[in-house]
């Protein structure tokens, strides 16, 4: 138990310092960031939701020390939706067995991480720029000027598509392949029984 807590403690750490530095070192690509895809491994990996639920919060708010901050309002929409991948944990949980994935199950952990990770940039995409069209007076608020907030954003959309997609995979895959290595490790270290 306390070599989970020690485990679970030095990767949080990790992880917010990677992803604040990969998040204000990619702010010229517009919502190219690891902050959601971080969070959806933190549903999936932290035991505790009040742990998970930190982390993409920590990244977006040292992040957002260097980078600046903008309307209070827009900072709560978007800090909201990039922790809620988090809620992705038990969907991740039961369809997702890195530990112990073999070949067969890697097609099905790819349509799920693939699929929670979509619909979290869809969520993301959808709120966000109803909050900008809501908020903010770029927009004329009717159905016509909603419609236009959102084809506007379209080019925001792809790049926050491709960053949710690559860092996802990168942390999962990651995660999967020190699973596999820790699991040969120990079978080697099995005495063999004659």
């Amino acid at each position: 138990m306390k070599r989970q807590n020690y485990v679970e403690g030095v990767l949080f750490v990790v992880l917010v310092l990677v992803g604040a530095l990969v998040r204000i070192g990619l702010q010229d690509l517009p919502n190219f960031a690891p902050v959601a895809a971080v969070a959806l491994f933190a549903g999936y990996f932290f035991r505790s939701w009040f742990l998970a639920l930190c982390l993409p919060l920590s990244i977006m708010t040292i992040s957002d020390l260097a980078i600046g901050g903008y309307d209070w309002r827009m900072m709560a929409v978007v800090y909201g939706m990039l922790a809620l991948p988090v809620a992705f944990r038990s969907l991740l949980r039961r369809h997702l067995n890195l530990d112990q994935a073999g070949l067969r199950s890697a097609s099905l952990a790819a349509t799920g991480l693939i699929g929670c990770s979509l619909a979290s940039s869809v969520l993301f995409f959808l709120a966000t720029n109803f909050g900008s069209w809501l908020w903010f007076s770029m927009y004329e608020h009717s159905l016509s000027g909603l419609m236009q907030c959102y084809a506007m954003a379209i080019p925001f959309f792809r790049y926050t598509l491709c960053g949710d997609m690559f860092f996802a995979v990168a942390l999962f895959t990651g995660y999967a392949v020190a699973a596999q290595v820790r699991l040969a490790i120990q079978a080697r270290s099995v005495p063999a029984v004659e």
